[in-house]
């Protein structure tokens, strides 16, 4: 029993480690109410900023070719090593430049936050990749730390941003403009242009508190890889990463040294150790592997969670936010990363194996994302504009969905670790694969048609 125990030092290490997962994009994300209005993309930059994400998949597309040639020879240590180093300095250079423009094709882009934001976003989308495959080293339990540090990497700037005063309301003020008609006349009227509020600090200085975050989590897997205590919670693994599927030995009946067929237990490996045994369950410890549709199924919900979770509705989260104001935005950005943490924590204590009621939550969490996306359609006049209960729904829906979204990320996660090594480095590829093709889908609909409408301040 005493390895069901969760060691607290541990939890709070493999945590802060995998704060540093997500840091880069949820901070950027975060700052999106004070970019917005700073860069020339305006309203149309969360899909210049999901695309650029996307197309950063080349780093882990890349390292799932050579996992799949070279199975079991990629190093995860070195690379995630690789991954928080090259974090720490593009986010360092994004707290001096991120506000730096350049003409591109006869049209102003904000070259620096973008290509900054490639350099994050391969690091970011490779740690899927990469983090998830580490931690098969240690018991179930800490499985559950390091999605909370994830929902961390979104708690944390969330937290800042409130701070920093990003949800400022928008005053229009009475203006003079005064335009030349001819020579001799000169025509002037009275317009309302919108005045910004101040927020408490800069962009610059939250990039910069970013910046010491990624350190910190770096100094945590630093930790995670010297300290003795926590080499004595490693764990052998119930399968290869080479293989997902069984190997002949372990197709073939076992016979102990009587002669007695033994091939229940076939599916543990003869080379786990006693205390590899005792930190699994019972049940773990009689469970055959899963079988290959289940395991299809819980890739396709996954990939399907995270296209709508981490692009479709980031992508059009000021079309559904804005036309309510300012704070509406703020709030949804914060309040729905709030959630996440807190929602990983849930399966500690409410846990399901049961497909359908995976598949019903799912549907459940696409329910209120139909609903964020139907506000977007409707911008910039969407239903409730001028009450406070229009804003109230589209800042719950966000948090219920993305809430629901990673709740369900973690109990697929957990089944899907019983399954090894290998199982858990899949779940990391359709991760991102789902995140791409949600995308690529956004970006058209949002910069080549009108279906999305940008409501300009002070303009009713």
């Amino acid at each position: 029993m005493g390895e069901k125990r969760i060691m607290l030092p541990l939890f709070v290490l493999v945590a802060l480690f995998g704060m540093g997962s997500w840091l880069g994009v949820n901070g950027i994300w975060m700052e999106l109410p004070l970019t917005i209005s700073s860069l020339p993309e305006a309203w149309s930059l969360p899909s210049y900023l999901a695309v650029t994400f996307q197309v950063a998949n080349i780093a882990p597309i890349l390292l799932t070719i050579l996992s799949t040639w070279k199975p079991g020879k990629v190093p995860e240590r070195p690379i995630i090593q690789l991954i928080l180093a090259v974090q720490i300095m593009a986010m360092l250079l994004l707290s001096f430049f991120w506000h730096r423009t350049s003409i591109i094709g006869g049209v102003s882009h904000s070259s620096a936050l973008l290509s900054l934001s490639f350099f994050l976003a391969m690091c970011n989308t490779t740690s899927n990749i990469v983090f998830l495959p580490y931690m098969a080293i240690f018991p179930m339990q800490y499985m559950t730390a390091l999605f909370v540090g994830m929902g961390l990497s979104a708690l944390v700037p969330s937290l800042i941003t409130l701070v920093q005063g990003v949800g400022g309301s928008t005053v229009c003020v009475n203006t003079t403009v005064v335009s030349v008609v001819n020579e001799t006349f000169n025509r002037s009227e009275v317009v309302q242009l919108p005045v910004e509020s101040a927020p408490v600090f800069s962009v610059a200085v939250f990039y910069g508190l970013m910046t010491v975050l990624m350190c910190i989590s770096a100094g945590a897997f630093g930790l995670l890889l010297v300290l003795p205590f926590v080499k004595k919670h490693h764990v052998k693994q119930l399968h290869s990463l080479a293989s997902y599927s069984e190997s002949e030995d372990t197709k073939k009946p076992l016979k102990d040294e009587n002669g007695i067929d033994s091939s229940c237990e076939s599916d543990i490996p003869k080379h786990i150790d006693e205390r590899s045994r005792l930190s699994l369950t019972p049940q773990q410890q009689q469970s055959k592997p899963m079988p290959t549709l289940t395991f299809i199924w819980l890739l396709l919900l996954e990939a399907f969670i995270c296209a709508l979770a981490h692009s479709v509705l980031p992508s059009i989260q000021a079309y559904s936010c804005l036309p309510y104001g300012k704070r509406a935005l703020h709030l949804s950005i914060c309040l729905s990363n709030i959630a996440n943490p807190i929602a990983c924590f849930i399966p500690l204590f409410i846990s399901t194996n049961d497909l359908k009621w995976l598949s019903a939550k799912s549907l459940l969490g696409t329910g209120f994302s139909a609903y964020i996306v139907f506000l977007a359609f409707a911008s910039p006049t969407p239903p409730f504009q001028d009450s406070a209960l229009g804003e109230v729904l589209v800042i719950l829906a966000f948090i219920a969905a993305l809430g629901l979204f990673s709740y369900l990320k973690v109990c697929i996660a957990g089944l899907l670790r019983n399954e090894g090594k290998r199982a858990l480095f899949w779940c990391g590829v359709v991760t991102q694969a789902g995140s791409a093709i949600g995308a690529l889908l956004m970006f058209p609909l949002i910069n080549a048609t009108d279906i999305f409408t940008m409501v300009q301040p002070c303009s009713r």
